[in-house]
């Protein structure tokens, strides 16, 4: 028997501009994550940057039923690259197309 895995994505909105299609960025971004949750929830929530929608606006996924421990991890996250900036998560979702499709929406 196949399992899918069942995953969780989050709209999540900068107080500065972040590029997160650099692997450095989010390198930094996993760090600060880790710092926060410890070692065993970080790896059960599996955190993946998937998408950048636009400067300030980026894609998180997470294994489904760790969604609120990243939700809560990001805002906690106060420092990217040496920066001072806010994370905070617009909405969450079961598809990156809905997520898409909201921020159209709101943006």
């Amino acid at each position: 028997m196949i399992f899918r895995r069942k995953m969780r994505y989050l709209m999540v909105e900068a107080s500065e501009s972040v590029a997160m299609n650099d692997p450095k960025r989010i390198d930094m971004l996993k760090r600060e994550l880790l710092s926060f949750l410890g070692e065993l929830p970080y790896f059960k929530a599996n955190p993946q940057v998937a998408a950048q929608l636009n400067d300030k606006v980026f894609i998180i996924s997470a294994n489904r039923g760790y969604e609120r421990n990243i939700a809560l991890g990001l805002a906690f996250a106060k420092k990217l690259d040496g920066r001072k900036v806010g994370f905070y998560t617009i909405r969450t979702s079961g598809t990156i197309r809905s997520l898409k499709d909201s921020f159209r929406k709101i943006y």
